[in-house]
């Protein structure tokens, strides 16, 4: 069974990835690689969420829980590796604001693994 606007979410996905690709390629010549790495992983995780929460293609065996664990470790990870690359960013002199971002990264990622876990 097919998703009748799948269509249009897989142009829409598309244009997202041609866009992420051109932030890495921009930030990495503007000398802000981590920067643009870490707005990259935060919203490619939003993506991947929204992929989980309405599929492209119905499954055929859809499993509610476990959608919904998926989709607490996919957020946890964006927040996770955005912090991370948020840390590394403010360590390397990309910006000082990422001092203020990253630790609350890293704290919603780390709430989300501990309701996961839970």
């Amino acid at each position: 069974m097919r998703n009748p606007g799948s269509g249009m979410r897989s142009f829409w996905l598309t244009l997202f990835a041609l866009g992420a690709a051109t932030v890495l390629v921009f930030g990495w010549q503007d000398g802000v690689p981590f920067t643009a790495a870490a707005f990259v992983v935060f919203f490619v995780s939003r993506v991947w969420r929204s992929v989980i929460k309405r599929p492209l293609s119905a499954p055929r065996h859809d499993n509610p829980l476990r959608r919904a664990n998926r989709f607490i470790v996919v957020t946890a990870g964006g927040y996770l590796g955005a912090g991370a690359l948020a840390c590394v960013a403010a360590v390397t002199g990309e910006g000082q604001e990422w001092l203020y971002v990253a630790p609350f990264f890293l704290v919603m990622g780390a709430v989300n693994l501990y309701v996961a876990m839970r």
